[in-house]
């Protein structure tokens, strides 16, 4: 074990000196273990009246090894609202980190999230959120998003460029030309609604089930600001 970390990182600097801009891979969160999950919350449409349901557990891995410990983000979405709610539409749930006071996360220094998955072929939302400055009442968190998309049945580790999360307020594009603060992240999480981001029915209601081993940040070389083509 001693001799693989110090051949990983003579590796490591060798790569920095051939090229200055290396940025080794940065795991940001693993679902292997109860401690892990700790630091994930539920939310649903259930909180404020709607029928969604959603658990985040770990899942015992297949045998035989090497498959790793894994965490599952399932549950059942329903567009039912109960009479005395306020909601004007729901279906949706999701996983967000706890938000710990003056901590945040940074990844300035990559261009791209990716995702270790197994999904049911449902479309996620990857959400990042970052302090506020940009819109709302500056009492919240700006909301950036960007949809997961993974093949049904099949472990994929998905990329999704920093610059393709777009800013939203109140589950709506926000039609102002932005540029995400990668260095002041608060909280980052993982979403399905069987509306998308623009407010247009995609998918019914129904089970979802969605196996996460990791979220881990890298650094591709294809940039990650805005590209002013798309």
């Amino acid at each position: 074990m001693v001799l693989r970390r110090l051949g990983l990182g003579i590796a490591d600097f060798i790569d920095r000196a051939r090229n200055p801009f290396f940025r080794p891979d940065k795991l940001l969160y693993q679902f292997t273990t109860l401690e892990d999950l700790k630091l994930w919350k539920l939310y649903s449409d259930a909180q404020a009246g709607g029928h969604s349901s959603a658990t985040l557990q770990l899942l015992d891995p297949p045998s035989p090894p090497p498959q790793p410990q894994t965490a599952v983000f399932k549950g059942n979405l329903s567009q039912e609202i109960s009479p005395s709610s306020s909601l004007k539409r729901s279906g949706f749930a999701g996983i967000i980190t706890k938000r710990e006071q003056g901590i945040s996360l940074n990844i300035a220094d990559y261009d791209t999230l990716v995702f270790k998955v197994l999904s049911d072929g449902r479309p996620y939302i990857a959400s990042l959120r970052t302090e506020n400055f940009i819109v709302g009442d500056h009492q919240s968190d700006d909301v950036w998003q960007a949809f997961l998309f993974a093949r049904k049945g099949e472990w994929q580790e998905v990329e999704i460029p920093v610059s393709k999360f777009l800013l939203t307020h109140k589950g709506k594009l926000v039609e102002t030309r932005a540029e995400m603060n990668p260095e002041r992240i608060v909280s980052v999480g993982l979403s399905v609604a069987v509306d998308d981001v623009g407010g247009e029915g995609i998918q019914p209601d129904g089970e979802f089930r969605l196996v996460i081993e990791w979220i881990m940040a890298k650094q591709t070389g294809s940039g990650g600001g805005y590209d002013d083509e798309d």
